[in-house]
């Protein structure tokens, strides 16, 4: 029986701290937490400048080869991250990559993901 059931639409791919991917919006580079096909969730230290609905487009980058046009609006704030609902971004494809690349080179994080899941 798998412990961990995967209840949205569309599969969220939570990072580990090193691995975290990078957006550059408006010149700023911004660590990436957590992406899906509709949605990423970005650390920002500062978003006073930023309101729900504001629409916000960037690059992201999913290694050297990749780069993703990211478009979206504000959704909502979660402590130092800035939630967007994305209207362009990663592809399937791109959520298959990422997801093998975490896999292979970080064997441990999903097993603790699934251990947080199971205990929460």
């Amino acid at each position: 029986m798998d412990d961990f059931v995967q209840k949205r639409r569309y599969y969220r791919l939570k990072y580990p701290r090193r691995a975290m991917p990078v957006v550059s919006i408006d010149n700023q580079l911004f660590h990436v937490s957590e992406i899906s096909e509709k949605g990423i969730r970005i650390v920002m230290n500062s978003f006073a400048s930023l309101y729900r609905g504001l629409t916000l487009t960037g690059t992201l980058s999913l290694g050297l080869d990749n780069k993703i046009k990211v478009k979206g609006r504000v959704l909502r704030f979660d402590d130092s991250e800035v939630i967007l609902q994305l209207d362009q971004g990663p592809s399937f494809k791109d959520m298959v990559e990422q997801q093998r690349h975490i896999r292979n080179n970080y064997p441990a994080h999903f097993a603790r993901l699934r251990s947080q899941t199971v205990t929460s």
